[in-house]
């Protein structure tokens, strides 16, 4: 029997996609995943099959499946829900491996639905492997597949392997993780997983070589002994984060109508993950950010920080989330303390730790130094800077001429902070996390918050996980040290 990495190949990255119910409609499933192949730049062969029409996007239509020339490797069954076991068994005909099944109607309808689903069940058992119903599909950036709403995805592939039974949480997902620095083997929104599910995903991602963290918004499994025994095994050789939806009363009524999932309980979900060794995220952007983490800090298992900020409140709030979470903050030494301290402004500074540096941004020349002062310190494990980078941009407006562009970002400043940054981990061992204030609220400031986050996408590509807070900060660098403590235990 072929291994999950050989039944997949041509799904996740197939040479060859048929659109079943393609269409002109612009509201249309049919249409919409048409030009999306088409503008992400799909290099394999495309084919529209609707027996109503000849032409589509400037591609030719196909009658039927059978009238396609050559193999398939996907399937991408557009049709109204009732139509779905007909074009699925066109499909087994055609000899298709694997088909995503965009229509919606099925078990989270109610029983009817169910009844339909069933026989979609029954036809994926005769030799086709099917990816939904109800789901946007995959997203292979190596193989120029992408979902439906995802034109604009990144075309880079990476290390991060996904799947969901959102479509709209995948998409929400992959927009999120683009600008910190995330990029995909494979995403894979798999609806109510009639076919393939968590179980199966779990295990291609553990065997993927092309994957080295896992992630997952699941509303329920159909087999949770399964289930659990994936995830240990996954986890055993990789950081998992998973995201459950539905733990609450009101939650799980959601589940249900949304992938006619039941949900389960917070208790039983949130020990079973733990149990198995992976990581509990609360929202997809807490799911992001221990993705992440995770990338950045393969290795890291400390308790124990350095804090700079500028300002009083910021080193405040730093202390509060570093206590909330369990991390040490350890005092420093006279000499430490000593070095620090020419290196601050005259008036407001605070040598120690926490250092108040007085300042929303110091030059790379004097926070260099602290950072490195900081490092050396033996009881400290990990150093958190703030960076208040709005007030940098807006200085920069403030002085350009009236009639000039947008402040650009101060790019050189970051790529010697970046710099310092690696220079002192691969010394020390230890690493930098940043927090970049949310601070911007107002329209007329969206070109800082843009400087912000481009800023935010330089660091993480360079190994700095950012953050918008220290609460988010902490509260997910305690829960990716926690899972590499606990892998660094295994035998």
């Amino acid at each position: 029997m072929p291994s999950l990495r050989e039944q997949f190949q041509p799904i996740f990255y197939p040479r060859a996609v048929a659109v079943l119910g393609a269409s002109r409609h612009p509201l249309k499933f049919g249409f919409n995943y048409l030009r999306a192949l088409k503008e992400f730049g799909f290099p394999g062969r495309l084919y529209p099959v609707n027996p109503e029409l000849d032409e589509v996007l400037g591609y030719k239509v196909y009658p039927s499946l059978a009238a396609v020339p050559g193999p398939v490797d996907l399937a991408c069954v557009s049709v109204p829900a009732r139509a779905v076991p007909a074009a699925l068994k066109e499909c087994l005909q055609k000899g298709v491996p694997g088909a995503q099944v965009l229509s919606a109607g099925f078990g989270e309808e109610g029983e009817a639905g169910q009844r339909l689903e069933d026989e979609v069940a029954a036809i994926a058992g005769r030799g086709i492997r099917v990816i939904g119903p109800n789901c946007f599909g995959v997203y292979s950036p190596a193989a120029g597949i992408t979902l439906m709403p995802g034109s604009e995805f990144s075309r880079e592939p990476g290390p991060v392997g996904f799947f969901s039974q959102s479509g709209g949480g995948s998409c929400d997902l992959a927009y999120m993780a683009r600008g910190r620095g995330l990029d995909f083997s494979v995403l894979v929104s798999y609806g109510n997983g009639c076919d393939l599910e968590a179980v199966e995903l779990l295990d291609y991602f553990r065997e993927d070589p092309n994957t080295k963290v896992v992630g997952a918004y699941l509303e329920g499994v159909r087999d949770g002994r399964a289930f659990f025994q994936a995830l240990k095994r996954c986890a055993r050789e990789k950081p998992v984060v998973i995201y459950k939806g539905g733990l609450t009363e009101t939650g799980a009524a959601g589940t249900l109508s949304h992938t006619g999932s039941l949900a389960g309980s917070l208790s039983a979900w949130t020990a079973a993950i733990r149990q198995a060794g992976a990581i509990t995220a609360a929202g997809l952007p807490d799911l992001v950010e221990c993705l992440m983490a995770c990338l950045c800090l393969p290795e890291f298992t400390g308790m124990s920080l350095g804090i700079m900020a500028g300002g009083g409140a910021r080193n405040v709030e730093a202390l509060d989330a570093a206590g909330h979470f369990g991390f040490q903050v350890p005092a420093v030494g006279s000499e430490t303390a000593a070095a620090i301290r020419p290196l601050l402004p005259p008036a407001g500074g605070r040598a120690g730790n926490p250092t108040d540096l007085a300042n929303p941004v110091l030059a790379p020349g004097a926070i260099g130094p602290i950072m490195e002062a900081l490092a050396r310190e033996p009881a400290v494990e990990a150093l958190l800077l703030y960076q208040a980078i709005f007030y940098m941009q807006k200085e920069v407006r403030r002085f350009r001429p009236a009639d000039a562009a947008a402040p650009a970002l101060k790019l050189d400043y970051h790529l010697a902070l970046a710099e310092i940054a690696k220079k002192i981990r691969a010394q020390t061992g230890k690493p930098l996390l940043l927090v970049l204030p949310d601070v911007a609220s107002d329209p007329d400031h969206l070109e800082m918050e843009a400087g912000r986050r481009e800023a935010r996408r330089h660091y993480t590509q360079n190994g700095i996980p950012c953050f918008d807070h220290a609460e988010n900060a902490l509260s997910v660098l305690a829960r990716v040290a926690a899972r590499n403590r606990r892998a660094a235990k295994r035998p």
